[in-house]
């Protein structure tokens, strides 16, 4: 009786250890995704950013509400959808620009309407991030 009981002892301690680093394998897959997606996110933001800091960027086309000029811009991206396709990562992105004014002395930040795009990019791997390698929004959306 006590081989039957070390032997029940023995394996489900097998099982234990086999749970365990099943579940620290499947834990470090899934923040690897998660940091490639963060970093992903940051390389779209980045490319709406810079669009948006342009002295011509859309926003600045249009007139300031009365009494307000035209400040800065804060442009966030959302990732909708990721396939890795080998090397490269199609990204689907949500852009959210919001256009900041401030009165004529460049005090009292206001956030104005906000713009939103959808797009769809491809990056590369570069070092830590991502680069940019060609926008397929046309293609995948018909346009």
């Amino acid at each position: 009786m006590r081989k039957i009981h070390k032997l029940l002892l023995a394996a489900l301690a097998a099982v234990i250890v086999v749970g365990a680093v099943v579940f620290v394998v499947q834990d470090r897959k899934e923040a690897e995704r998660a940091a490639e997606r963060e970093s992903l996110r940051l390389a779209a933001e980045s490319i709406f950013q810079a669009r948006a800091d342009k002295k011509d960027a859309l926003w600045r086309q249009y007139a300031a509400p009365a009494g307000r000029v035209w400040s800065e811009a804060r442009a966030r991206a959302t990732l909708n959808r990721v396939e890795i396709q080998g090397k490269r990562a199609k990204v689907w992105i949500q852009e959210i620009t919001t256009p900041y004014t401030t009165n004529s002395s460049g005090t009292d930040p206001q956030p104005d309407i906000p713009y939103v795009g959808q797009y769809v990019y491809v990056f590369e791997p570069a070092g830590e991030g991502w680069t940019f390698v060609k926008d397929v929004t046309k293609q995948e959306f018909g346009i």
